[in-house]
């Protein structure tokens, strides 16, 4: 079975032409019978070759609109409406005036119950004197009480307090003079060794001084003179080695000179460095001394004050212990006033706030009759006029915010698995496109309809999307891309089994595939078929697996485009016809 019932007219008309065409060809060659059905067996055929690309469906589905925010405005009480001045259609702020309705039952209810607050808060400004005095008095008994108690016992407390003090100021006095022997002690000891690092090097000096002037001294002894004949003897020299000699000897007698100086020097050096070095040392002992007897003295200031915190002691906890009993039960006695009087306040305080909130509740009350928009929008229903009687239960005014409206459609679930939120959409409305944008997909089925609620937002509606109005919605849902595409026309249909025919070498080869989606004028094929081959796209009533086929030029085809428009779908049987009995 094909799948189409009337083919276009261009199609017909071709095969016609190339019919008529190929008949003249046979008579004016004067052929016979024989060779004339041969040739008239070939069949026309449109081939083209099937492209790549991408397919995507649109659907369309039925909508509601509805504004995105819709309130009801409802009496909390019954009364009487007294003023309303909004119509429907009129635009309302948040907080704006509706109607008033009559709240005489309430005003008086508010009055009463701020009549109320006021006495109470008298009763509580009485309870607070009454307080105020109860703590006097309170006061000035527990000052009485501690004056006869406390006077001579604090004076003696006092003075023993003093006692223990003065002791203690001793006790830091005498260590900090420990503190201050003890950094003398290290300063002396610090000196002490400088000075013997002194006396060790003067000692050096005056030995290497010492040393030096018994090599002067050696020196001189050696060239005192006893018998210059002796030693030079007679004759023309002995002139000029005496000079020289004695030269020599004066020479020596400086230097010996000069080395006793250094040496003495160097004793006086060493003398005073050790008799500095041993006045430290007494200095240290000596310190040593002053603080063995400064640790003593703090010992015995330690037994004394020791004694004073004893006697402190005593006269604190045991000599007043029990007088301290009786006057802690009398101050008792008077915080029981106190307490009474604080809590009188408290219980003031309490009906107090009970009054405050018996006049919240006036109040709260009286706002009920005062209907206010809640918020900013149209008024889409207006029930309630003048002297009508407003009752809770039954809306006074339908109030919907329509700078953004809603569009709510339903779609199978197959479909819902396509969509995505943010997904792009378009509402017709007469014909006048709206965009618009998924913002919420059902998970549930709604069981009015049995399928999936789908809700879109339209961001730029006009007047003319009234609330409650169909539109056409127009998704794009399934999508095949880098798919092989082919005219929807060009496919058969052998029961369930889809095929197409090719052309090879000039013969009609049937070709079964696997589709995909389609539209009305393309279809997706999944195998059976690739972009080289020769698809088929003509119809005849002859087409058939190995039939012999002639392929139109491009230029017969473009002949086609000259048929006028408006052809029925009687021409085109028509034609139809007149080509079958052709080939006839």
């Amino acid at each position: 079975m094909k799948k189409r019932d009337v083919k276009s007219y261009s199609k017909l008309l071709a095969l016609l032409l190339a019919t008529a065409s190929v008949g003249s060809t046979i008579t004016g060659c004067g052929q016979g019978e024989n060779t004339e059905e041969v040739m008239s067996e070939v069949i026309p055929v449109e081939v083209q070759n099937p492209e790549m690309g991408k397919l995507t469906l649109k659907n369309e589905f039925m909508g509601t609109i509805s504004p995105q925010e819709s309130v009801y405005v409802m009496p909390m009480v019954s009364a009487e409406v007294l003023s309303t001045d909004i119509s429907v259609g009129d635009k309302v702020e948040a907080g704006q005036t509706l109607c008033k309705l009559d709240s005489e039952a309430a005003e008086l209810q508010l009055a009463s119950a701020q009549a109320q607050y006021d006495s109470v808060a008298a009763s509580v400004n009485s309870a607070q004197v009454g307080y105020e005095v109860a703590q006097a008095q309170y006061e000035g008994t527990v000052a009485q009480l501690d004056a006869q108690l406390g006077g001579q016992k604090n004076l003696q407390l006092y003075q023993l307090q003093t006692q223990v003090d003065n002791i203690q100021g001793g006790i830091d006095d005498l260590n900090q003079q420990i503190a201050d022997l003890e950094e003398d002690k290290k300063d002396a000891k610090d000196k002490k060794d400088e000075l013997k690092d002194a006396k060790n090097k003067a000692n050096t000096y005056l030995e290497l001084a010492y040393a030096k002037y018994e090599d002067a001294k050696a020196k001189v002894t050696a060239l005192e003179p006893n018998d210059y004949n002796s030693l030079f003897g007679s004759g023309g020299t002995y002139e000029g080695k005496k000079e020289e000699y004695e030269y020599d000897l004066e020479r020596a007698k400086e230097e010996l000179a000069a080395a006793k100086s250094t040496y003495e020097q160097a004793q006086a050096t060493a003398s005073a460095t050790e008799s500095a070095y041993q006045q430290v040392k007494d200095g240290i002992e000596s310190i040593e001394d002053g603080k063995e007897q400064l640790e003593e003295s703090l010992a015995d200031t330690y037994k004394s004050k020791e004694q004073a915190e004893a006697a402190f002691n005593i006269t604190a906890e045991q000599i007043y212990s029990d007088t301290q009993k009786v006057v802690d039960a009398n101050k008792k006695t008077a915080a029981l006033g106190v307490d009474s009087a604080a809590a009188s306040v408290n219980a003031a305080q309490v009906g107090m706030e009970g009054a405050q909130v018996a006049i919240d509740s006036a109040e709260y009350q009286l706002d009920m009759y005062t209907l206010t928009a809640p918020i900013s929008g149209v008024i889409e229903a207006v029930n309630v006029e003048a002297h009508d009687y407003a009752s809770p239960g039954n809306p006074a005014f339908v109030i919907s915010n329509k700078d953004t409206m809603t569009i709510t459609f339903y779609v199978s679930e197959g479909i819902r698995n396509t969509l995505y939120v943010g997904q792009k959409v378009q509402a017709d409305r007469n014909g006048k496109l709206y965009d618009a944008a998924i913002t919420e997909i059902g998970s549930m089925i709604d069981q009015a309809t049995g399928l999936f609620a789908v809700k879109a937002c339209v961001n730029a509606p006009d007047e003319s999307l009234l609330t409650g109005c169909s539109v056409k919605v127009i998704a794009e849902t399934y999508s095949q891309d880098n798919a092989l595409l082919i005219p929807y026309d060009a496919v058969y249909y052998d029961d369930s089994q889809p095929y197409v025919y090719v052309a090879v070498n000039n013969i009609v080869e049937r070709r079964d595939i696997e589709t995909g989606i389609f539209d009305e004028n393309t279809m997706t094929v999944m195998s059976g078929l690739t972009a080289e081959d020769q698809l088929i796209t003509s119809w005849s009533a002859n087409l058939r697996d190995g039939a012999e086929i002639s392929i139109l030029t491009d230029e017969q085809t473009a002949e086609t485009a000259m048929v006028p428009e408006g052809t029925s779908e009687e021409d085109s049987a028509a034609t139809e016809d007149a080509l079958t009995a052709s080939e006839e």
